[in-house]
């Protein structure tokens, strides 16, 4: 497994542990890991998406929740 993965799984599990009435399909959306197209509400697919994209996104979500 690569860093970036490893990361990823590290901030799912600490955010299920602090929100742990939501369920997993909420979790992926809050943290920015699945998410809509832009001006849609059709789900965007992230299959091209590299472990690093896809945790920039999630560190860059976890700022902003933690500035709220």
């Amino acid at each position: 497994m690569n860093e970036a993965k490893q990361e990823i799984l590290n901030i799912i599990a600490n955010y299920c542990k602090e929100n742990p009435n939501q369920r997993f399909a909420q979790i992926l959306f809050n943290l920015n890991i699945n998410e809509f197209k832009e001006g849609s509400e059709e789900i965007r697919d992230i299959y091209d998406d590299s472990d690093q994209k896809i945790l920039e996104r999630l560190q860059e979500r976890i700022k902003q929740l933690k500035n709220k």
